[in-house]
């Protein structure tokens, strides 16, 4: 990343934090037409992310420090000791640090609740981020077109409070906006323009501190000043400085000028969003579930000779299909989800809890398998630790599930065949799977197979052919010496058909 892309990043930060038009999404548009998220290093791009928000916590702080040292004094004074007060008789700055913490509590809780959710694939789709762009467009309208701007902050009650942290809450789903959705509670409350988006701002406080300082902590292993912490600097100063500067503008403009620009605005964007990600080619489930699988020369369970089995049709129902995007290409695989119904729901958690992003291909074992799925491989310090690790979604082992009269056993281990890896013991599956080359149909029938590769078996065998560091089996299994990195894998559903 240039200086000057990282300068760009942290205005756009910080001018979108607090002005309706949703910071995500305007970052993340951003970050993907730069080109600076590195897909071989996608935590790099997390810890930024982190680390320029707590640049919009000290815009806010800074803007409201007279406020916060007042509301932090009354707070005290009237709760603590001798001069505690009821809060029916407690004064204005003390009642509102009440209403702000009481306000942060529907975040804090839905966002422990609905934490799987929140982080999985559902809230990254595109189509989800210009809905909510859309969607809360159409609210701010309703509300500024029917609030009555008759009460303040003076007037607010805890129902008030209540009420608007929710509606913070909605921010969760990207494309939402922290302010605009306060902001639109503040006004259905019958708040002035002005007093709801200071409320809002004073709430974003809590928010931003919690989410960004447990982000920054879990990422800041990631930041270095040899890669990239000049432009670190550059985007977090930027984000204080553009972020200080959107709330005074936004607080000044409120005070005569309705929401309407900023409706406008996301609605266009929204749209924009749409028309975009519809005219991205899409994998289509009926043009895929009838392919057969390339070379399904195979080994089954039984007696059966090679040649026998390579005759025969892969009757396996597939119930999902996992769209595996690499820095190889595209790899589509179809999920056997009638076969092995534990093995896919396991996976196809995972997946959606985004488990799976940003780790590499862990193990080449030359014509054998490809193996993925260790969370450890996001770590460059811990290769000697690589296929060591993972768990299962609910973290318990995960079994077998093997039975020589399922539909994919009597294929077995044919090339482009996905199974569930284990350690040595059995019943110890986790997150870890291979997909099989042509020499797999050796092996014995041991692991779970719970699918095949429908489309993209070329880029399995670029993987297949890359240069590897010798590991303790030999020569030709060990680690890619060039990392190849699964950036996402996307799970959706197909109708359970079996292939002809």
């Amino acid at each position: 990343m240039k200086p000057i892309e990282a300068l760009l990043l942290g205005v756009i930060q910080g001018a979108t934090e607090f002005i309706p038009i949703s910071s995500t999404a305007h970052l993340t548009v951003a970050a993907a037409a730069l080109g600076v998220i590195d897909p071989v290093h996608p935590e790099r791009w997390t810890a930024f992310m982190a680390t320029i928000q707590l640049g919009t916590l000290a815009a806010v702080i800074a803007y409201f420090m007279k406020d916060i040292v007042s509301m932090t004094r009354a707070f005290v004074r009237e709760n603590i000791g001798s001069s505690r007060k009821p809060l029916a008789e407690q004064s204005e700055a003390a009642r509102l640090s009440w209403l702000v913490i009481i306000g942060s509590i529907p975040i804090v809780v839905i966002g422990l609740v609905l934490k799987d959710f929140i982080e999985g694939a559902f809230t990254k789709d595109l189509d989800v981020i210009a809905a909510s762009m859309i969607g809360v467009a159409l609210l701010l309208a309703l509300a500024d077109r029917r609030a009555t701007f008759t009460r303040t902050t003076k007037d607010m009650t805890i129902t008030d409070a209540v009420t608007i942290g929710a509606a913070q809450a909605l921010a969760l789903i990207p494309g939402s906006s922290r302010s605009g959705t306060t902001i639109m509670a503040g006004l259905f409350r019958g708040l002035t323009r002005e007093d709801a988006a200071r409320f809002s701002f004073l709430l974003s406080l809590p928010a931003i501190l919690g989410a960004g300082v447990l982000q920054f902590a879990k990422e800041v292993h990631h930041i270095t000043w040899d890669d990239g912490g000049l432009q670190l600097v550059i985007a977090t100063v930027a984000a204080a400085i553009s972020g200080y500067w959107s709330i005074a503008f936004l607080l000044g403009y409120l005070r005569k000028k309705s929401l309407m620009i900023f409706i406008v605005y996301r609605l266009c964007f929204g749209v924009a969003i749409l028309v975009t990600s519809c005219a991205q080619p899409q994998d289509d489930p009926k043009a895929i579930i009838n392919k057969p699988m390339e070379q399904p020369a195979a080994s089954a369970p039984g007696t059966d000779s090679v040649d026998e089995i390579a005759d025969r049709t892969d009757t396996a129902s597939i119930t999902h299909f996992a769209t595996i995007r690499t820095s190889k290409g595209t790899i589509v695989l179809g999920l056997y989800g009638d076969d092995a119904p534990k093995t896919v729901a396991n996976f196809v958690a995972l997946a959606r809890s985004k488990y799976y992003d940003g780790v590499l291909i862990h193990r080449v074992s030359k014509g054998f398998i490809v193996q993925a799925g260790d969370p450890t491989t996001r770590s460059s310090q811990n290769r000697q630790e690589w296929g060591k690790g993972g768990t299962t979604a609910d973290g318990k082992p995960l079994p077998e599930e093997l039975d020589p009269a399922l539909p994919s056993a009597r294929i077995g281990y044919a090339k482009g065949v996905v199974a569930m890896a284990r350690k040595q013991a059995s019943g110890t599956g986790t997150s870890q799977f291979f997909i099989c080359l042509e020499k797999a149909v050796q092996l014995p029938y041991q692991y779970t197979i719970f699918g095949r590769v429908l489309e993209g078996i070329e880029f399995v065998d670029d993987i297949a052919s890359v240069d590897i560091e010798p590991g303790p089996l030999g020569e030709t299994d060990g680690v890619p010496k060039q990392p190849i990195v699964i950036s996402s894998v996307r799970i959706s559903s197909a109708p359970a058909v079996s292939p002809r």
